[in-house]
């Protein structure tokens, strides 16, 4: 299970890096000028944040369901936890409250390996060849989080040779991306796999995997925000699914003294 739990952060990550990855400048010859540069300004804003959080902790409100693979609910957990990317202890229970069987994140979870990885969005974007590797159709602007957003679809082209397995999941997803015009920054995403994926150990195969993030609250570091992310993944031995619905919000600065003593 403690592979399960590591694949499916991995996966988040790298969604979440592709969504931020399609503002990438390259991108100029097929927007407008005017998309283009809030395109690239909110590639820059992204990594700004992404260095910014390993730095700052927030408070995670968590509501976990279990299904087994005859689609009944094994159980239901209610948390809350802070959460500290890139700390020696990345997250801490506040309040946990289980009923029936349901995995928890766990407290354990080593981050080591992303403390230690230094690949910037643009590292991500060059590596992996987001713009080649991907079709984007602007659709217009929309309202969120109290301003005007542009929607952007994208969905895989599969023009690209897949060389790793970063590259194969990317092959397996589409979604759409709202960039605020205000302050260029992913303010909503929303993303699903268009056919299942086989996972690092050849036996196991995500069947499925959503993500649906909005910022409801704009705030100094991030704000007020919510995250769903549903998966499934089946073995030969057992299936399970979950869905996570988190209250992301309180976002600070991490205290120097706490976390040098932790």
């Amino acid at each position: 299970m403690a592979r399960i739990t590591r694949m499916g952060r991995g996966m988040k990550l790298m969604a979440f890096g592709l969504l931020l990855m399609i503002s990438s400048p390259v991108y100029g010859e097929k927007l407008s000028p005017e998309i283009a540069q809030i395109m690239e300004r909110a590639l820059a804003d992204a990594e700004k944040f992404r260095q910014e959080v390993q730095k700052s902790e927030y408070e995670a409100k968590m509501v976990v369901q279990e299904w087994d693979g005859r689609g009944r609910l094994r159980g239901t957990a209610k948390a809350t936890a802070i959460m500290r990317p890139g700390d020696k202890r990345p997250m801490t229970f506040v309040s946990r409250e289980v009923h029936g069987k349901v995995r928890l994140p766990s407290e354990k979870d080593d981050a080591s390996a992303d403390e230690d990885d230094k690949t910037t969005l643009q590292d991500f974007a060059r590596d992996h060849k987001i713009s080649e590797r991907f079709d984007f159709v602007l659709e217009g602007r929309e309202p969120v989080a109290g301003g005007s957003a542009v929607r952007i679809r994208f969905s895989p082209n599969r023009s690209q040779r897949a060389k790793n397995t970063a590259d194969r999941f990317l092959d397996t997803i589409k979604g759409t991306a709202w960039v605020s015009e205000e302050k260029s920054r992913l303010v909503k995403f929303e993303m699903n796999l268009v056919q299942p994926f086989r996972l690092f150990w050849i036996l196991a195969v995500l069947k499925e995997c959503t993500i649906h993030y909005e910022l409801l609250e704009p705030g100094a570091i991030l704000g007020h925000a919510k995250l769903k992310v549903i998966f499934a993944v089946t073995t030969p031995i057992y299936s399970i699914r979950q869905q996570h619905d988190v209250d992301l919000d309180k976002f600070r600065p991490r205290h120097t003294l706490v976390a040098a003593t932790r």
